[in-house]
């Protein structure tokens, strides 16, 4: 009885470890869906992120990418 009882706890706390464990990458959402392009010239890290924020609700990145010879600011979001 003792014996059956063990394995059902290990196999029980190795489900909810194996649960929990799933989880966790879907939490850590990765911020990689583009938004769009906000207007900021010259094109800042600092300043491109703050914008990007104002102009789509959900951005959570925004990064001054070079296109030929031009440097735009393009905002990436969550979802």
């Amino acid at each position: 009885m003792a014996k059956a009882l063990n394995s059902i706890c290990f196999t029980t706390l190795l489900l909810v470890v194996l649960l929990i464990s799933s989880e966790i990458p879907k939490s850590e959402a990765t911020c990689k869906k583009f938004l769009g392009e906000a207007p900021v010239y010259p094109c800042k890290e600092k300043a491109c992120k703050d914008v990007c924020k104002e102009h789509y609700y959900d951005s959570c990145k925004g990064e001054c990418e070079r296109h030929g010879h031009e440097e735009h600011c393009h905002c990436y979001g969550k979802y």
